[in-house]
């Protein structure tokens, strides 16, 4: 009979036939299971194949399937006996160690509906059934599978026939039975024995118990026997164990199917099935030792049509946003501009150009340009959009703090406030900016993160090793939300301030300060677009299109809104000449002349007679 050691080298067999490189063992302390794992060990050292994890354990398996597990081990051979195979294939079950990834190679003795019997583990017979679904075993080989005469005369049928007049009932070639295994024995050492009587020259019946030479000849002729016995071929190795076929078994439906034979002799595997029927469970196709899966990579980016879309609106904005200032600068002269603060309208139009530019540069991403080129947009990005908010937003601010000082607040009520004090506001703003802007790039620069997202892999992905994942590309810094909090909460206070003073002034209206009325309104404009866009470019949604069109869109109405409110009314009224000096539509109306208010807020009037100047009381409010 074989040494069980041998089921090692068929197992390393299989394993090059299909591939494999990556091998774990896995087996109950103790002999036989250390030999036969040695022997796959072995059989690695001169093949393509290595163990890059081994196993054993004396009583519970689970920490070694943990470990197998977590190493993403797929192809395991084992050497256990059947009460412990219930408990490994139990175990295996629940840990999901099972189904068309994993190939599992068993010793071949166990009983057939050995998985019925579920007493002292936790899985029912079914289960244990799923897990044990396509293993590969390796068993002894009790009978030869052909019917052709061997080297004793007999086939195996002649042989079965034989014996069932000895046994009493009759032997098929699955029986565990023995027989063919000792009577092939018998043969090699009558073989030997009838070799030696001619080697030695010496009859049979003239040795004797105890002597050497005759035992050493018979020996040295059993090792170099070689024939076709009743079990399969016979051969010894230099030890003296037999070698010869072994059977390659395949559970379905939980039971054990012969699908193959090892030749031991020679190293061959003969299948007697084709070879992707092996694999019905995993497709056809022998599963592979380690995860394949290969990862497509959905970039979350923004569609250019709508990057397309916004940026030809944002460049149609600046385009106006220039018509605007150049209007502006060669109508400086005018009286109905002139009275304006045309310089101040100058920066505001200046800050609603950078917030066009922003506009664009929101939905540059990584399937734009490289990282190195986005850090340095999202950089770019960051301050134009606080200078372009305090451009626009600070100058129109300012105007109304003017109106504010020389209308409700009676302290300054005898204060000329020229447009360099407006200027001062704007610079002081701004300064806050780069104190803010300034230490974040130099403390917590800007960096790309990456964000990625898998998403659940349905039947098909699984069965063509495919998974895919969403990738969402973030410009960031360590502590960007404290900074972008900072940044708010500044912001927040201007807004709201301004807010406030454009409340106060709303049925304020001077004829000194003719756009006064549309500063506010303009204001009102920036808070509500502020109140919806700000929490909107924070909100998480599935699309970044839809958020990035979203963000845009409101901003591209903020700031044309805006534009439109502080330069229309002045281009219609130069053009048209319908604004009064001393009137201007809803509001206040004022009992004294413009030239009063205009010496006010430091216009450079040459002819202004500051002695009459008018007092807070000579105010009629509405």
């Amino acid at each position: 009979m074989q040494s069980s050691a041998s089921f090692g080298t068929a197992f390393a067999q299989i394993i090059r036939q299909f591939g494999w490189e990556k091998i774990a063992l896995l087996y109950r302390a103790g002999e036989p299971h250390q030999a036969r794992m040695a022997a796959v060990n072995d059989e690695a050292l001169v093949s393509n194949f290595s163990i890059f994890l081994a196993e054993s354990f004396l009583n519970d398996p689970y920490e070694s399937l943990l470990r197998l597990k977590g190493k993403d081990a797929r192809i395991i051979a084992t050497s256990f006996y059947e009460d412990t195979a219930r408990e490994v294939f139990c175990k295996a079950f629940h840990l999901g160690l099972y189904g068309p990834n994993y190939v599992w190679m068993v010793p071949g003795y166990f009983p057939d509906n050995w998985q019925q019997k579920t007493d002292g583990v936790n899985c029912t017979a079914d289960q244990l059934k799923t897990a044990t679904e396509g293993y590969l075993a390796v068993t002894f080989n009790n009978f030869e599978r052909s019917n052709e005469i061997t080297s004793c005369g007999k086939s195996t049928i002649d042989f079965q026939l034989h014996m069932e007049d000895v046994v009493g009932y009759t032997l098929t070639r699955t029986d565990a039975a023995l027989a063919a295994l000792g009577y092939d024995g018998m043969w090699a050492l009558a073989t030997a024995m009838h070799q030696a009587e001619t080697l030695l020259r010496r009859r049979l019946d003239t040795y004797q118990y105890g002597d050497e030479e005759y035992a050493r000849v018979v020996g040295d002729t059993i090792l170099n026997l070689e024939f076709s016995g009743l079990s399969g071929p016979v051969k010894f190795t230099k030890t003296g164990a037999r070698i010869g076929n072994l059977l390659v078994e395949q559970n379905i439906a939980g039971e054990d199917i012969i699908v193959g034979t090892f030749d031991n002799i020679k190293k061959k595997l003969h299948w007697n099935i084709p070879v992707e029927n092996l694999w019905y469970y995993s497709g056809g196709h022998p599963p592979y030792d380690s995860d394949i899966t290969v990862t497509i990579v959905n970039l979350q980016a923004t569609p250019l049509l709508i990057v397309a879309i916004m940026s030809v609106l944002a460049i149609l904005g600046i385009v106006l946003a220039l018509m605007f200032l150049g209007f502006n600068f060669w109508k400086r002269k005018h009286k109905q501009i002139k009275m304006s603060s045309p310089n101040i309208n100058n920066f505001i139009a200046c800050g609603i150009m950078m917030a066009y530019v922003c506009v664009m540069l929101l939905g540059i991403d990584r399937s734009m340009v490289d990282d190195n080129s986005l850090v340095t947009i999202c950089k770019t990005r960051s301050w134009l959009i606080a200078v372009a908010f305090t451009l626009a937003f600070g100058g129109m601010f300012s105007k109304t703090w003017r109106v504010y000082s020389i209308i409700i607040y009676n302290k300054t009520k005898k204060k000329v406030i020229k447009d360099r004090y407006l200027f001062g506001i704007i610079v002081v703003l701004l300064l806050v900016d780069f104190a803010i802007l300034i230490p974040w790039q130099i403390i917590d620069p800007l960096h790309i993160e990456e964000v990625r997202i898998n998403i659940p892999q349905t039947e098909d992905d699984l069965a063509n090793y495919r998974r895919y994942e969403m990738l969402y590309v973030n410009c960031t810094s360590e502590s960007n939300n404290i900074w972008m909090m900072v940044i708010l909460v500044y912001k927040a206070f201007v807004v709201v301030f301004g807010a406030f003073l454009a409340w106060s002034t709303r049925n304020i209206n001077v004829p000194g300060l003719n756009d006064s009325y549309y500063v506010g309104l303009s204001i009102y404009n920036t808070v509500i677009c502020c109140v919806v866009a700000v929490p909107l470019s924070f909100l998480s949604v599935s699309s970044i299109g839809v958020t990035y069109g979203l963000v845009s869109s409101f901003m591209l109405f903020c700031i044309t809104t805006s534009l439109c409110m502080m330069f229309f009314p002045k281009l219609n009224a130069v053009y048209r000449n319908k604004v009064e000096e001393n009137s201007w539509p809803t509001g206040l109306g004022f009992i004294t002349g413009t030239t009063h208010i205009s010496a006010s807020i430091g216009r450079d009037v040459q002819d202004t007679d500051l002695s009459n100047v008018p007092t807070i009381s000579n105010i009629v409010k509405s």
